[in-house]
């Protein structure tokens, strides 16, 4: 009996001290209260009023939206179809105009080209004829050179 007044004790105390679940009740329905009160059917009749409009769209802006779309995207897009062919000949003549275009250049490019290479091949021709003749000239300035010092050597040893 003594062990069963202990836990009876025990389990009060651990209800009034850990047990919260009454007190955020009592909050809560205080809060919805509070809240109900102060706001009242605002939020339901705005509700009611949107509800209203939406079913009045979906009745008469709705269809009419449709119908317009239907004349309107169709219009749209003839006149789309038309623009693409546009475009499409209109690439073609480029197409045509550029490959023509590109060839001329692409022959020009290739007369300059061998215009320049062949000026080059001159140029080097002209500089190897010069370096040859330098090379003999000097060649014959120290033939001459090494016959005056074997003549003049020849000389001073008689």
């Amino acid at each position: 009996m003594l062990n069963e007044q202990i836990v009876k004790d025990v389990s009060e105390l651990h209800a009034r001290l850990l047990d919260h679940r009454p007190v955020l009740q009592g909050h809560i329905n205080y809060f919805v209260k509070e809240f109900e009160e102060k706001r009242g059917d605002r939020e339901k009749e705005r509700l009611e009023k949107a509800s209203i409009e939406l079913k009045a769209m979906n009745e008469t802006l709705l269809p009419e939206s449709l119908d317009a779309m239907k004349v309107y995207l169709a219009n749209v897009s003839a006149k789309l179809k038309v623009a693409t062919e546009v475009c499409y000949k209109i690439e073609e003549k480029g197409n045509n105009v550029e490959s023509a275009i590109l060839e001329e250049g692409r022959q020009r490019r290739n007369r300059d080209w061998e215009a320049y290479y062949a000026s080059q091949l001159k140029k080097c021709e002209i500089v190897d004829t010069d370096f040859e003749e330098q090379v003999k000239t000097l060649h014959h300035h120290y033939n001459e050179l090494e016959d005056k010092l074997t003549n003049s050597s020849n000389l001073a040893a008689q």
